[in-house]
């Protein structure tokens, strides 16, 4: 049985709210409670604020600029937040980094949302143009 959109739409909602959560509990954990996952931590942070962003994205489409915005608060306002924490230190270069790529992830999401409403809509790319030529 094929799983209804509006279902489909609230497993990605929930797996990106459960995705910020994770990203908020792994930042501000002591430093010894971090998990591991690859041997370089900025390749850690850029999937998950990519995948995060993504996933906002394709969750909730019409709040793009409010998704974009709040990714770039959320990666700030965390590494402000490790700043007062006593095995944490938050530096601008792990901010710029995670910034970088909820943006990345952000703008991938919306390309895919836009082309997914594109072909659900059975409209093409070039049907716009093709209406104003016909209209001349």
């Amino acid at each position: 049985m094929p799983i209804s959109d509006a279902r489909w739409l609230d497993g990605v909602r929930l797996a990106a709210w459960a995705l910020v959560i994770l990203i908020v509990a792994v930042t501000l954990v002591p430093i010894g409670l971090r998990p591991v996952v690859t041997a370089n931590p900025g390749i850690e942070r850029s999937a998950a604020y990519a995948l995060a962003a993504l996933l906002m994205m394709a969750g909730y489409p019409r709040h793009w600029l409010l998704i974009l915005t709040g990714s770039v608060l959320l990666a700030g306002g965390l590494e402000a937040a490790q700043t007062l924490t006593s095995t944490r230190h938050g530096r601008f270069d792990d901010f710029a980094v995670k910034a970088a790529a909820a943006l990345a992830g952000g703008g991938v999401g919306l390309a895919l949302t836009g082309l997914a409403r594109r072909r659900l809509t059975g409209r093409c790319a070039d049907e716009p143009a093709r209406e104003g030529a016909a209209r001349a």
